[in-house]
């Protein structure tokens, strides 16, 4: 799996009912800032992807996004795509163990 920075600029909700299926669906596309180094040469991507349920209630902001690749429904069945499995707040403090004091 792949960790990069991604910036969330906005989330983007579609809902309807497939003309295929009958089957109601709802669709978060977030409009994003991909910052990636390949090689050592920065990049910055902009583009949308489409988050998960499971990750339905981020708000716009700063991401350690973490990618894993799977198969592609609809115009892109058959192909293997990039899916978000876990965004974590970029620059989030991490935890820090606390001083004991010592006693003698």
């Amino acid at each position: 799996m792949s960790k990069q920075k991604l910036t969330i600029l906005s989330v983007n909700t579609r809902s309807g009912t497939s003309q295929k299926t009958g089957r109601a669906y709802t669709i978060r596309e977030a409009q994003c800032i991909l910052e990636q180094a390949t090689d050592g040469v920065a990049n910055i991507v902009v583009g949308v992807i489409n988050l998960p349920d499971v990750l339905a209630d981020r708000q716009p902001g700063e991401y350690l996004a973490e990618f894993a690749l799977a198969q592609g429904n609809g115009s892109d069945a058959g192909r293997l795509v990039p899916r978000i499995v876990s965004l974590v707040p970029f620059g989030q403090n991490k935890a820090k163990p606390i001083a004991q004091s010592a006693t003698a």
